[in-house]
């Protein structure tokens, strides 16, 4: 199903739309400023998805961020969070799976040891996704923060934007 067209406020309409990359691939890089900049975060989107799909058996992620914004500015990242259908399938991971589960999310406030530093953000894929895991009874939560528009000083009143959504 086609991601809907962009609205004048360079959005899409609120709520989440159901879409596979092909749609978000049309709508997002093929129908928007900067296709060489979203071409790159779309390969990021690509290889995250691939790669959450081979560790969470069965979910949706919610696609947001400058990516899923038509802008006079070239987007920054794709902002993505997941929601798995079954948490207690995570809690069922491996060590390798569950290191690898850890390594697709952002980190905020990070200590890394050997040599000791702090990092203020570590992101998955060199930078170009902000990946973040949705607990079970904060979709509502994760729902209004990725309705929300933000503008240079913060939330844009009275503008609500929608976003995509992929299953697996």
């Amino acid at each position: 199903m086609p991601l809907p067209h962009w609205t004048a406020d360079g959005v899409l309409p609120p709520g989440a739309h159901p879409a596979d990359l092909a749609d978000i691939y049309e709508r997002l890089v093929c129908d928007a400023p900067y296709q060489n900049e979203r071409e790159i975060l779309f390969g990021a989107l690509s290889s995250y998805l691939g790669v959450v799909c081979r560790i969470i058996p069965s979910g949706r992620a919610w696609i947001d961020g400058g990516l899923a914004l038509w802008s006079e500015e070239p987007p920054g990242t794709v902002d993505v969070v997941l929601i798995p259908d079954e948490w207690g399938s995570l809690k069922k991971l491996d060590g390798a799976a569950r290191a690898a589960l850890y390594g697709m999310v952002t980190l905020r406030g990070a200590i890394i040891g050997q040599p000791a530093m702090y990092l203020d953000q570590v992101q998955p894929v060199h930078g170009l996704l902000d990946g973040y895991l949705c607990v079970p009874g904060h979709e509502e939560v994760w729902a209004q923060t990725w309705s929300s528009v933000r503008g240079p000083y913060g939330p844009v009143e009275g503008l609500v934007k929608g976003y995509a959504e992929v299953r697996w």
